[in-house]
């Protein structure tokens, strides 16, 4: 849309799309392989913390001494490209990280290593089967004290590693002068756990996975607006008709949000994750995690206002779910910020609980199945990875 109204558009890093879909005038993707650039070898000689679980994860690890840090190749394209830029142009800078395998740049361990990390897990009695057993997938209480830190410390050097890359653009930005006519946002598609409710990775609607930063810079914002915050939630499907607005150009229809500059909010989020298959696994590609009695993993569906948060199993085993199988939770944030309580059966929220549920089963109705064999992986393809 936006190189149709005269913009150069591209993008550097991760794109995350069907093979089908080429939305930007230039896609490179360079740097942003899972690998991180390693070979075989040198992933296997990597010093790693892993829980002593099916998963394989790499928790914590250093880069190989002597090797450019690969993932520094997306901002190297990105800062070649926007020099080179004598017209109006839109360029997403995508990194993959933070984000498994954590890799660390060599000297970026130490910015955290001395901060105080609980050493401890947290007690996950009062959250849903759901949570439960995916914290029983993770198996972090395989790691020591020591490593749990080691963990959360890594994590917080490779997002300082990312703030030093946004850096870097801001600085070109700034030497050419287009720091003046430039509307930048810094957001990412999901959060991760690293210990939270006991677990890894964007797999629950816990806030540390659901959660994202959103900064949005315009240099023709007010200085009433300059340095705000806006304690409302929204949803990355906003960010379009976001845009759009900041640069003046006409929002086409189709496109759903709001414009978070409008003073118009979401009045609810909504997430799902998950396939609900009889053969679904919680980690597919390593086959791990199943729900108790060898279920298949379930689907998962969220709705989450301002104050509240309510998520419900609403697939298993290819079958949708009704009240009795659906393990719902329940939190109310302002009282349980941490969300590791299930207040569902409390009766002061018996009101809230029923009408946020009826608004998710609405939303659920929407729904549009894929057929069940274009969701598996062949045979052959698993086996590779």
């Amino acid at each position: 849309m936006l190189a149709q109204v005269g913009y150069h558009t591209a993008n550097f890093g991760k794109t995350h799309l069907p093979k089908q879909l080429h939305p930007f005038q230039l896609d490179v993707q360079d740097g942003s392989k899972m690998n991180m650039g390693l070979t075989p070898e040198e992933s296997q000689s990597l010093e790693v913390v892993n829980p002593s679980s099916a998963l394989k994860f790499n928790l914590a690890s250093l880069y190989p001494e002597g090797k450019d840090y690969y993932p520094e190749t997306v901002t190297h394209n990105a800062l070649s490209w926007i020099s080179r830029q004598t017209e109006p142009f839109f360029v997403r800078v995508s990194y993959l990280q933070p984000h498994n395998p954590i890799i660390l740049k060599r000297g970026y361990e130490k910015l955290y290593a001395e901060y105080p990390f609980s050493r401890e897990l947290p007690d996950i009695s009062q959250l849903s089967e759901f949570e439960k057993s995916f914290a029983s997938v993770c198996g972090l209480e395989s790691l020591t004290p020591e490593e749990l830190c080691k963990v959360k410390a890594y994590y917080y050097g490779l997002t300082a590693w990312i703030d030093d890359q946004v850096g870097e653009i801001l600085h070109l930005l700034e030497e050419r002068g287009l720091l003046e006519n430039t509307v930048l946002i810094v957001n990412a598609d999901h959060g991760a756990l690293r210990g939270e409710c006991r677990g890894l990775g964007k797999h629950l609607f816990q806030r540390a996975s659901q959660a994202v930063p959103l900064i949005i810079a315009d240099p023709d914002m007010s200085s009433r607006q300059r340095g705000s915050r806006v304690k409302q939630i929204c949803s990355n499907i906003d960010l379009p008709r976001t845009l759009f607005g900041l640069l003046g150009v006409a929002v086409p229809e189709q496109f759903r949000g709001c414009d978070l500059f409008s003073g118009k909010y979401p009045q609810e989020v909504y997430g799902t994750i998950g396939y609900g298959e009889a053969d679904s696994y919680a980690f597919p590609l390593v086959r791990a995690g199943r729900l108790p009695g060898n279920r298949g993993w379930p689907r998962r569906a969220c709705i989450r206002t301002q104050r509240y948060r309510l998520d419900i199993s609403s697939r298993i085993d290819a079958t949708y779910t009704d009240m009795s199988n659906e393990d719902l939770f329940f939190v109310d944030t302002q009282v349980c910020p941490e969300e590791n309580r299930n207040m569902a059966a409390l009766p002061e929220y018996a009101t809230i609980v029923r009408q946020l549920r009826q608004r998710l089963r609405e939303h659920l109705e929407d729904c549009q199945e894929v057929p069940s064999q274009q969701v598996r992986l062949p045979e052959s393809t698993i086996a590779g990875l």
